[in-house]
């Protein structure tokens, strides 16, 4: 039976009048590979700085249960730019952090470096790394302690897509509990149990499972095709769902439904897609711009 890892109750945030979070309720229990899906600027980050007391929030309670405690000795953290020593080598970091943790370099297990791809960057200097390197250096360093939870803000970003599987497998390991942003779609269908939207500073989604997001979708297929005043006047007027981002139309589309007459009256330019989580969030925040 799972248990409450992390509980946000009522968490609001303003600076100078203006509200950056507001009113976050959020629940990660044991286990969970949960993803906090936004835009940017909806207040991921913020969020997270608030989780992990480098902010205050200006209402609102941040719990952890006690095997995690409030002193993160029990939780590994990648922040999105993260705060490495310029000046340090790999070698040098991997030591100076092992040291903090009171444990000896010589027991991390070999298969971190090699899937994390450190063996050859061991005598490199943090600041002659790649941001894709600065990133598996700093995963690396997150889960060497073995920690029950994890807390990633974009851990994956300018990082080789070929070793993000193999990545995913060991922070996984041991039930491994696990809170992260991501800009990937993709990524959120293949390794999140639990997902919720932020969209200005609020939760427009509550958490739920990505399957359950993908049927509470009006359609799961969607006709894509240039924005025109014509057919949304069509579209309004039938009750047809869509939304419309970057100049484009995005329709939830039925097999049986009259959707292809009306848009071939006005263009011949369209195609036809799978929906995915993407057109979910997109479709959930057209209420709230």
């Amino acid at each position: 039976m799972s248990s409450t890892v992390l509980s946000l109750k009522n968490i609001s945030y303003k600076v100078n009048n203006k509200s950056i979070l507001d009113n976050i309720h959020l629940t990660v229990n044991t286990g969970d590979s949960f993803s906090l899906i936004g835009k940017n600027g909806a207040g991921k980050t913020t969020l997270f700085e608030i989780i992990l007391n480098d902010i205050k929030p200006s209402s609102g309670e941040v719990n952890f249960s006690n095997e995690i405690g409030r002193n993160f000795k029990n939780t590994g953290i990648v922040y999105d730019h993260l705060p490495l020593f310029p000046l340090m080598k790999v070698r040098e970091i991997i030591d100076y952090f092992s040291s903090l943790y009171r444990i000896k370099p010589a027991n991390i297990p070999l298969k971190y470096f090699e899937i994390f791809g450190l063996n050859e960057i061991l005598n490199s200097f943090i600041n002659t790394l790649s941001q894709g390197e600065r990133k598996k250096v700093g995963l690396f360093l997150s889960i060497i302690h073995h920690p029950k939870f994890l807390i990633l803000d974009e851990p994956f970003s300018n990082i080789d897509p070929t070793v993000i599987d193999s990545i995913w497998e060991i922070l996984k390991e041991n039930n491994r509990t696990i809170l992260f942003t991501t800009h990937n779609w993709n990524e959120v269908m293949h390794v999140a149990t639990k997902i919720a939207f932020l969209h200005k500073g609020a939760i427009v989604l509550p958490s739920t499972t990505p399957e359950m997001v993908l049927k509470s979708l009006p359609q799961l297929k969607k006709i894509i095709t240039e924005y025109n005043e014509n057919i949304i006047k069509r579209l309004e007027l039938e009750g047809f769902d869509f939304y419309i981002n970057e100049n484009l139309l995005h329709i939830f589309y039925n097999e049986n439904s009259n959707l292809i007459d009306i848009i071939s009256n006005q263009t011949h330019n369209f195609s036809s897609k799978e929906c995915d989580i993407k057109d979910a969030y997109l479709f959930k925040i057209k209420d709230h711009e």
